[in-house]
C-alpha cells in the first residue's frame, strides 16, 4: 500500500475535481460544482492515507527525496486552494489550483519518479527537519494559490468580489516561509553547529521571502494585474530554489 497507486487514484481525483470546477465555471451546475469538491477531498485523503501508511511502513515521515518532497507540494496546493475555495466558492480560482496540484503529481509520479522509501539520513531524523519542510511548502503553497487566483482574476471579474485573498495568500506565504527559513536554521544548527553557511538553497529562500515581502510592502498583491507579476516574480525565484539549484547542482540540499 505505500506504492504508487494512492497517488495515481489521486491524480485521477483532481482531474476530475479540474473538469467539474471548469464546467461548472461555464454552466453553473451546482451539482458539478459538488463533484468538483468531493474529487478534492478524496483526492486530499487519499494522498494523506500515502503519507500515513508510508510514515507506518518507514518508521519516519515521507519527506527525504524529491519525489516525496514534489508529492508534499502537491498535497499543500491542493490543502490550501480547497481553503481558499470553501471561503471564497470561485470554480475558476479552483480549476487553477487543482491543474497545478495534477501538474505537480505528474512532476512526482513520471519525470521524477516513484521513489520507494527507506534508508533515512541520520541528520534528517529531527523534528526541526519535519516541520521546516511543512511550514515551507505550506508557504510555497500558499504563493503557487496567489499565482493561480490573480492569473484567474484578470479573466474573470467575480474573483474581484474576494480582492483580500492575494493579500492574505502573500501575508501567509511570507508568514510560513519565514518560519520554514527560521526552523530550517535551528535543524543546521543541532546538526551541523551553525544556523546560516549561506548555502545556495537558504540564500535563495531568503531572497524569495525578501520579493514577498517588498511586494507587500509596495502593496502590488492589493491590485489585480499587478498582483500576477509581483506573484509571478515571487513563484519564479521560488522554483528555481526548488527545482533549478539542484539541477545545476549547486550546494548541500538534495532538493
Amino acid at each position: 500500500m505505500t506504492g504508487p497507486i494512492p497517488l495515481y487514484l489521486s491524480l485521477a481525483a483532481y482531474v476530475i475535481a479540474a473538469v467539474g470546477a471548469g464546467l461548472t465555471r461555464r454552466r453553473g451546475v451546482r451539482e458539478l460544482s459538488l463533484l468538483s469538491l468531493l474529487a478534492s477531498a478524496v483526492g486530499l485523503a487519499l494522498q494523506l492515507g500515502f503519507i500515513v501508511l508510508r510514515t507506518t511502513g518507514t518508521g519516519f515521515l515521507p519527506f527525504a527525496s524529491r519525489f516525496e518532497s514534489m508529492t508534499i507540494f502537491a498535497l499543500s496546493v491542493q490543502a490550501v486552494g480547497l481553503i481558499v475555495y470553501l471561503a471564497t466558492r470561485q470554480n475558476s480560482a479552483k480549476l487553477g489550483t487543482d491543474a497545478a496540484t495534477a501538474i505537480l503529481l505528474v512532476g512526482a509520479l513520471m519525470p521524477v519518479g516513484f521513489h520507494p522509501g527507506g534508508g533515512l539520513n541520520p541528520i534528517l531524523n529531527s523534528p526541526w527537519f519535519a516541520f521546516h519542510i511543512i511550514v515551507s511548502f505550506g508557504g510555497y503553497a500558499c504563493f503557487t494559490v496567489g499565482l493561480v487566483w490573480s492569473i484567474a482574476s484578470i479573466g474573470d471579474r467575480l474573483l474581484d468580489a474576494n480582492h483580500w485573498v492575494c493579500r492574505r495568500l502573500a501575508v501567509s506565504g511570507l508568514l510560513m516561509l519565514g518560519v520554514g527559513i527560521l526552523t530550517g536554521a535551528m535543524w543546521a544548527d543541532s546538526s551541523w553547529g551553525t544556523y546560516w553557511g549561506w548555502d545556495p538553497k537558504e540564500s535563495w529562500a531568503l531572497l524569495t521571502w525578501t520579493l514577498a515581502m517588498a511586494g507587500l510592502h509596495l502593496r502590488l498583491f492589493d491590485r489585480r494585474r499587478l498582483a500576477a507579476f509581483g506573484f509571478g516574480i515571487v513563484f519564479a525565484v521560488m522554483m528555481f530554489t526548488f527545482i533549478g539549484i539542484n539541477l545545476l547542482k549547486w550546494g548541500l540540499h538534495r532538493y
